[in-house]
């Protein structure tokens, strides 16, 4: 979105003047001829613009009469403060402009870029210095001024330390994101105390701190407890954990008991599996590295799930809840990174078969089991769509499958939630 905003500020969205017809000129002060002479009549003056109740001058005015176009000086005219979220700098115009243009920036970024009104209780997503642009133009009526008018004005965020959560309704086996808002200087840390049964981290992410927020697929569904802290600013929620809408229909499985022998039951299958994921699973890259909506990692025709996330098996006599998605496919199917992320193991262990574990970044993860072929390498970075491995039968299994699962940090999550979207909205 900045992208695209700083694109259509630069193809020269600036106003020029109201009645100047064709495509808008590039904006460069116009020339003495340009204007119109002087005569005995007064020359109808802008309407005068105030800001917070003070006077402000416009950095550069073009008439209709005139070919050129004007260009606003480096230094801002004006500055004002905002220290209220949701509040806008007090504008008046002694007449209302007919059209406005309006950008914010800072750092050769632009952040905002619309008209005077829809700028009206825009917040930046971080406190400083903006360089605020705004052009006014004006039809003009008989006697009355008609042009162009632009300012240069200097806004200064100031706001309070804001913490949120983006939902406190969260599905068994669904995650949310907490947010701290607005930290000033020397506060870059934020706690995050709960009942919930996990640790969450924040990271820095476009002028916030942000952390995900999982609710375990095993969770009692009912009211839990986080307090969020960023220097001497607390707040409370209550988080109620909803159903997860598991299939409650018990799977049983029967596997052949030299599989099991060798994988589930073999102390050492679970040590090695427990030395390699452990660590990996308490990483956590500060880097966002994927990009919107998770894809499907296997080819469509294969999305037809054994097994959900959620469901209760009874394997051997055991009973479980299957942390994960089976997607039955034949020996060899391609399996595609869902979304980009940094490769942290790819290799072969004794309890899961050949395994693939991705991190996406802020602790989320992707994790690929019972592959016939690994096709990476820890430490390399894929593309959403970029070949990982090859489906199999390796480890615990009853025949050929992917088991597909996703985790923030040690809690596993659904797949479906980032399937079906950016958990960062």
């Amino acid at each position: 979105m900045k992208r695209a905003v700083t694109a259509l500020l630069a193809a020269g969205l600036l106003l020029t003047a109201g009645c100047q017809s064709g495509e808008p000129s590039a904006l460069t002060e116009p020339s003495s001829h340009e204007l119109p002479s002087s005569s005995s009549q007064a020359e109808p003056q802008p309407p005068a613009l105030t800001l917070d109740g003070a006077p402000v001058e416009p950095g550069a005015v073009t008439r209709t009469e005139s070919q050129g176009a004007a260009e606003l000086p480096e230094a801002p005219s004006a500055s004002a403060a905002v220290t209220q979220a949701g509040a806008s700098p007090a504008f008046a115009f002694e007449l209302p402009p007919d059209q406005t243009t309006l950008s914010l920036a800072r750092d050769g970024e632009t952040f905002f870029l619309g008209t005077l009104e829809e700028f009206a209780g825009y917040t930046p997503p971080a406190n400083g210095d903006y360089t605020l642009n705004l052009w006014a133009s004006w039809d003009g009526g008989e006697g009355e001024f008609q042009g162009l008018c632009g300012y240069r004005i200097r806004l200064t965020y100031d706001l309070p330390i804001t913490l949120s959560v983006d939902s406190t309704d969260v599905k068994q086996g669904y995650c949310t994101i907490l947010r701290a808002d607005y930290l000033p200087a020397g506060v870059d840390t934020v706690t995050a105390e709960t009942d919930m049964g996990f640790t969450p981290t924040f990271y820095s992410y476009e002028g916030e701190m942000i952390a995900l927020m999982p609710a375990k697929y095993s969770s009692e569904t009912g009211e839990y407890h986080i307090t969020l802290t960023a220097g001497e600013v607390s707040r409370d929620f209550t988080i109620t954990v909803v159903d997860g809408g598991f299939d409650v229909t018990v799977q049983n499985f029967e596997i052949d008991q030299e599989v099991a022998d060798s994988t589930v039951n073999n102390q050492q299958a679970n040590i090695d599996y427990e030395t390699v994921t452990r660590p990996l699973k308490n990483l956590g890259d500060p880097e966002k590295y994927w990009e919107g909506t998770f894809q499907l990692p296997i080819d469509p025709a294969y999305v037809a799930a054994s097994s959900t996330f959620g469901r209760i098996r009874v394997i051997n006599g055991v009973r479980d809840q299957h942390a994960g998605i089976d997607y039955p496919a034949p020996e060899g199917a391609q399996v595609y990174a869902p979304n980009n992320g940094r490769v942290l193991f790819a290799g072969y262990l004794q309890l899961t078969g050949n395994m693939i574990c991705i991190e996406h970044g802020f602790g989320l993860k992707s994790w690929y089991y019972h592959l016939s072929a690994v096709e990476v390498e820890a430490g390399q970075m894929v593309q959403t769509g970029d070949p990982i491995g090859k489906v199999g039968s390796t480890g615990f299994v009853t025949g050929p499958h992917l088991h597909f699962t996703m985790s923030v940090n040690n809690i596993y999550t659904n797949p479906e939630q980032y399937l079906a979207g950016d958990p960062l909205g």
